[in-house]
């Protein structure tokens, strides 16, 4: 069903390209590499590791022909973070371009499969960087459903070439960009390099870039580069998502996209994973916000919590019918996000709650504190995070700040904080450890 809605959509637009530094094929030339090498898969589930994100694209596209519940994998993440989702979800075959060519492997004997995957097209890992994974089993009717609310909203077309500079291992770099790019027609360009701001704005440039999605970190530094060079970054479109958007971040911007149409989105894998849109001339005013649920998106906030339902959410997570039972409640997803809803219906996220700081009775969202610092020109990052110590949480932070003091940054601390939430202590750094998707790997809440 889904190789059927996405191959009659390419077919749409047979002489569009799809690159990277090696290789260039149009669409019709992809969906024949496709439908011959599904002809090699002959596993009900397989994982895709590929050097190349483009042939990981390609070998995705062959497992929907197939019929074949793809697992995508980042060899950018390490080899143990590889193993963990490996055994977790029992993968006996991967596919491989270890020879430069797309080839399957097998790197196990094969276990009886203990879920029913007729209709699971995609099982996306979510967490197992430092604890185990969970594995979101995503729909054709998932995926399918997400794609049409994604195309009424976002303003994309076939005379667009995105730039991919995220691992397809991500949901939103998967749905959000490639398959969405593939729907619409547009010219797709493969990045694989390391996030290099210079590098990337130079890339944008030679491929005639219009359209990029990020993280808002991803694109503060792309607009600090833009501003240092004079120069406004040439895209038409940027869609926004991944972390709590900063007012620093919103700023910079506009500043060095003045003409480029903004979409702060929001989605989890779970949701296959697009939730929320704001449209773009809405994000000057509102630029914390996430906008409005999808159409086919149904979203409420109970307890400070986030809980949507719709035909885009996950039918479970693989082989674990606890951790099912715990994130569903009477048909509704429990998200994780803090979140508030306005009275015009738009969504703002505060941060995960499993994130979230209990100091002397009070709730703590780590991005709020973060975002609050990032307002001071001097701090370019910041990381917030609690210590249990006792009865209590000690309140931490982690900062880059060239030229100030501890005395300098508490000072700032005083001026933005209320009291509750002035750091118990503090390290300046000189970098924050960050994923291939450029969010910031955060130290988990310690209560032990």
């Amino acid at each position: 069903m889904l190789y059927k809605f996405l191959s009659q959509r390419m077919n749409e637009y047979p002489n569009q390209i799809i690159s990277d530094e090696n290789t260039r094929l149009t669409y019709k030339d992809a969906l024949s590499k496709a439908n011959a090498f599904s002809k090699e898969i002959r596993v009900k589930k397989i994982g895709l590791l590929c050097r190349s994100e483009l042939n990981t694209g390609l070998a995705l596209l062959a497992c929907f022909k197939a019929g074949v519940t793809a697992v995508p994998l980042s060899s950018r993440y390490g080899d143990t973070h590889v193993g963990r989702i490996v055994q977790h979800i029992g993968l006996s075959h991967i596919i491989t371009d270890e020879s430069g060519q797309l080839s399957v492997k097998q790197i196990a004997e094969p276990k009886p499969e203990p879920e029913d995957l007729s209709d699971v097209v995609i099982i996306m890992c979510t967490s197992g960087t430092t604890g185990a994974p969970k594995g979101a089993m995503i729909t054709d009717e998932n995926l399918i459903t997400n794609l049409q609310d994604i195309e009424r909203y976002f303003d994309i077309d076939k005379t667009d070439t995105v730039l991919i500079a995220r691992p397809l291992y991500h949901c939103a770099v998967l749905t959000g960009e490639f398959l969405i790019s593939l729907c619409r027609g547009l010219n797709i360009r493969f990045y694989n390099g390391d996030f290099n701001p210079l590098l990337l704005t130079r890339e944008i440039t030679a491929q005639k870039a219009t359209v990029l999605g990020g993280t808002p970190t991803l694109f503060f530094h792309l607009c600090q580069t833009a501003r240092r060079a004079k120069e406004p970054l040439p895209l038409r479109v940027a869609a926004v998502s991944g972390e709590c958007m900063t007012e620093t971040a919103a700023r910079a911007m506009q500043a060095a996209m003045p003409d480029t149409e903004i979409y702060s989105v929001y989605g989890l894998t779970e949701a296959s994973p697009r939730v929320s849109a704001l449209p773009p001339e809405l994000f000057e005013k509102y630029p914390l916000s996430v906008g409005f649920p999808l159409k086919s998106v149904v979203a409420k906030v109970e307890n400070g919590e986030l809980f949507i339902r719709g035909k885009s959410v996950m039918r479970g997570y693989y082989n674990a019918p606890e951790q099912t039972a715990k994130v569903f409640a009477d048909g509704w997803l429990h998200t994780g996000d803090g979140a508030s809803i306005d009275s015009g219906g738009r969504i703002t996220i505060k941060g995960r709650l499993d994130n979230m700081i209990i100091r002397a009775g009070m709730n703590i969202f780590p991005q709020e504190i973060e975002n609050a610092l990032k307002g001071d020109p001097r701090i370019t990052d910041v990381i917030a995070y609690g210590e249990q110590s006792g009865v209590t949480q000690k309140l931490c932070l982690k900062i880059v700040a060239d030229g100030l003091s501890k005395q300098d940054i508490m000072s700032i601390c005083r001026e933005r904080l209320p009291l509750y939430e002035i750091p118990d202590a503090l390290e300046i750094v000189e970098g924050l450890p960050r994923n291939a998707s450029g969010k910031l790997i955060r130290p988990k809440v310690n209560t032990s």
